[in-house]
């Protein structure tokens, strides 16, 4: 059935849904959206008409992107050569 619109009641509800979503977060900030699978997870940056802002792939598991994304190595840490460590 056609209501003459084009638009259908899942549309106007996910639309509806959106907007309500949108109110929540100020204009000015990016919404992060984070993808889970096993070994390959991907994190996306949208503004608010869903314009991708950036994206990024880590190929870890799940349990390990939080160092992926701090920029650390999520192994067990090796000291290489002498000195106190590095950074």
């Amino acid at each position: 059935m056609s209501n003459g619109t084009g638009v259908s009641p899942g549309d106007r509800n996910r639309n509806a849904r959106v907007a309500r979503l949108r109110a929540l977060v100020p204009v000015c900030n990016a919404i992060v959206g984070i993808d889970l699978a096993d070994v390959k997870q991907m994190v996306v940056a949208t503004d608010h008409d869903s314009k991708v802002l950036a994206r990024k792939t880590f190929r870890c598991r799940a349990w390990d992107l939080g160092a992926a994304l701090e920029g650390r190595p999520s192994g067990p840490r090796r000291r290489v050569g002498g000195g106190d460590g590095g950074v």
